[in-house]
């Protein structure tokens, strides 16, 4: 049982809800004046990311429409009572460029275009094809280039079924390499002319962790190592394929900007603390879940390498080195960050190579004194720099594709907003090539686990609303202000401040 709570506490990795403690009022940060920082460069990409499992509607030909139904420790809350971003899409691109946003990540859901078997390739449904190609066209007309994401979570149940995991496996399935990449082949051909930016897989980590580690996301699995493990390779290499595929079917260059498909993942990293920096076995299951957490994916799409045994070289024979399959399918480094994660060692080398437990919530009462926000993280914008310069060593440009804060109340994303842009600001005056920045996210959503209780959006969605009613919060006008001034205004610094979080029922083990 011990190693059952450990291993679920891992898939605290991402949105895995845990702890039965209110946030309560955490710390409150003074107010403190940065000497200003220098402009976004020409053609910086100001944007918000949404996913279309969260926000959508109607994908019930998808493994998270079946899992909501018997998932034993999520909200019980369903992703069909959301915002309607398939029927009101004009809404939300009307207040993307209300706050003069000029780009904006959002998906094309595989089931939603291919919903059965016999209908893959070759048959989508035109319907929907249609309504992608109308939301593609009025985001154009708003002056928003788009970032597509094919893969963020969701799966059609033709392929991954949770009442026949034994013939439809999803990932674990090599299978599913080839399928991804004929998918994303046929996106990158149909939707060509109007994107050049694409995200094969958002968080494949985060995606692998929560299910077959953590038993929270389909397909609910506990602590199968070897399963996760696989999963991971069989995803590195439905990327590459992917990339190529995506890079042989997108040939309009839809901004003009002299090239047709960009091409990467949203990479989630965060910043990884030993719970007892005096022991060596805290610290080395710190490095070991930070390199399995921000790098394994990177180092195979990127250079080519595996470390297939976990040894920390690439001379074994189930290794893979500077593979020609895998290295330079990576066009830039998608990154998502959110904060830090406290480490404990498991105490048992059975999960190796996942030989840490990491901590995402109330770290305050491990001693970690920073601002927190409605789910208990630490809000941390200090680790937004170190996750840049960690990545800086493969030479790729960098985008930021995901950013955000739980925050009902709108008592921190004004300053969160600050902090966090103004370190990208600094990074880019320090010369580090980041060409945008997408928050998380547009408007309220359906949070995976957690539900609605969340609320990371700059516009809020009254959810007792039939129309659903969209709030502009405060946040986003701080955005519009540093996006008009095309730098973090630093007089902004002296007005708001991080107030004490709300209050975020989470889920007990």
């Amino acid at each position: 049982m011990a190693l059952r709570t450990a291993i679920r506490r891992l898939a605290q990795l991402f949105w895995v809800p845990f702890s039965l403690a209110a946030c309560g009022e955490g710390p409150v940060a003074k107010t403190h004046v940065p000497p200003p920082v220098g402009n976004f460069p020409p053609g910086f990409l100001f944007g918000t990311a949404i996913a279309p499992y969260q926000v959508e509607g109607g994908l019930v030909h998808t493994d998270w429409y079946q899992w909501e139904k018997r998932c034993p420790d999520c909200s019980g809350e369903s992703a069909e009572a959301g915002p309607g971003f398939w029927e009101r899409y004009d809404v939300d691109l009307a207040n993307a460029e209300r706050m003069h946003n000029n780009a904006l990540r959002l998906g094309i859901d595989w089931a939603r275009v291919f919903p059965t078997e016999e209908s893959f390739p070759g048959k989508p449904d035109q319907e929907a094809v249609r309504r992608y190609h109308e939301m593609f066209t009025a985001a154009r007309a708003r002056g928003l280039r788009l970032m597509v994401t094919l893969h963020h979570f969701a799966m059609p149940t033709w392929l991954h079924d949770l009442d026949r995991l034994d013939a439809r496996k999803g990932w674990m399935d090599p299978e599913t390499v080839d399928k991804f990449a004929r998918f994303a082949g046929w996106a990158a051909k149909e939707f060509g002319a109007d994107v050049d930016w694409w995200i094969t897989i958002n968080e494949p980590f985060g995606y692998v962790s929560a299910g077959w580690l953590g038993g929270l996301w389909p397909p609910g699995y506990m602590a199968k190592t070897d399963e996760a493990i696989q999963v991971t390779w069989n995803l590195i290499d439905g990327h590459a394929a992917a990339y190529d595929a995506i890079h042989e079917g997108d040939v309009m260059d839809a901004d003009e900007d002299g090239v047709a498909a960009w091409v990467s993942i949203a990479q989630h990293s965060r910043v990884f603390f030993p719970r007892d920096p005096s022991k060596e076995s805290h610290v080395e299951a710190a490095e070991r879940l930070r390199y399995l957490n921000n790098l394994l994916f990177l180092d195979a799409v990127i250079l080519g390498n595996e470390d297939r045994n976990f040894d920390g070289d690439f001379v074994d024979e189930v290794d893979r080195k500077s593979d020609s399959k895998l290295a330079g399918r990576l066009d830039f480094i998608g990154l998502n960050y959110y904060g830090a994660s406290m480490v404990v060692p498991l105490g048992t080398a059975s999960g190796f190579p996942f030989t840490g437990v990491s901590f995402m919530n109330d770290l305050d009462t491990y001693g970690f004194d920073k601002p927190k926000n409605d789910v208990g993280w630490a809000i941390y914008p200090e680790g937004f720099r170190e996750v840049i310069d960690e990545i800086t060593h493969y030479k790729l440009p960098i985008l930021v594709t995901e950013n955000g804060v739980a925050d009902a109340g709108e008592n921190q994303r004004p300053r969160f907003l600050l902090d966090h842009l103004y370190v990208l600001a600094k990074a880019i005056e320090d010369g580090i090539d980041i060409r945008g920045y997408f928050h998380w996210t547009l408007m309220d959503n359906f949070e995976w686990s957690y539900g609605y209780c969340p609320e990371f959006g700059l516009f809020h969605v009254d959810w007792k609303s039939p129309e659903r009613t969209r709030i502009e919060g405060e946040g986003a006008r701080v955005y519009r202000q540093i996006i008009d001034a095309n730098t973090v205004p630093t007089r902004l610094f002296s007005k708001y401040e991080y107030g004490p979080p709300g209050y975020c029922t989470r889920l007990a083990l």
